[in-house]
């Protein structure tokens, strides 16, 4: 199964699709395995092979996925039918900044992984939808290195940078979080809710 996995990754790779990279996913995998979330959200399926290595990861997990391009929502579910999740995991076609202001109830495990820019603006309403000991893994934090200035910020990119800041500055100073910021790839950030 697994094996098959990093197939598709490969050639989802290959072909130019914007997916988790190999040290982020290894990441994502161990702190789904640690954790073993009951409930799951995903922000950005793409084609579900994230999606499916934490259901796989995480036997009696359940998820839920938002993603805005119905193409890659239809390939998303004939891949979670092609590696038997599929009667776990369900997916949200719409836009995640119209989705996630309605969404209800509590995730133990968010994995946000989708439009970087708007990092800054989810995070108000993804706290309230975390568990007290959920997790929160966001991918891309680091964006190219423009956060940490170690790379000058092409203009194109500000709105970017400082949605991204605004995101780090919430996670790492609510006193009811802790973050930790791994300098791995494009930067993942995990942090864990203490307490409501």
């Amino acid at each position: 199964m697994i094996g098959e996995l990093i197939k598709l990754r490969a050639e989802a790779k290959k072909s130019g699709e914007p997916i988790l990279r190999d040290a982020s996913f290894e990441l994502l995998i161990k702190t789904v395995k640690e954790h073993k979330p009951k409930s799951m959200l995903e922000i950005g399926v793409n084609l579900g092979l994230s999606g499916i290595a934490m259901l796989l990861s995480s036997e009696n997990s359940r998820l839920t996925g938002i993603e805005i391009d119905e193409e890659k929502v239809k390939l998303a579910r004939q891949n979670y039918a092609k590696f038997g999740v599929d009667k776990r995991a369900r997916i949200i076609l719409g836009d995640a900044t119209e989705v996630i202001p309605v969404l209800t109830g509590k995730y133990d495990f968010i994995f946000l992984d989708g439009p970087k820019g708007h990092y800054g603006e989810y995070v108000s309403y993804l706290l309230p939808l975390l568990s007290v000991n959920g997790i929160l893994f966001a991918d891309n934090v680091l964006f190219r290195g423009y956060v940490t200035g170690k790379v000058k910020t092409p203009h194109r990119f500000a709105t970017t940078k400082h949605g991204m800041e605004k995101y780090l500055k919430t996670v790492c100073e609510d006193k009811k979080l802790i973050t930790e910021i791994y300098d791995i790839e494009d930067g993942v950030a995990v942090t864990e809710k203490l307490s409501d």
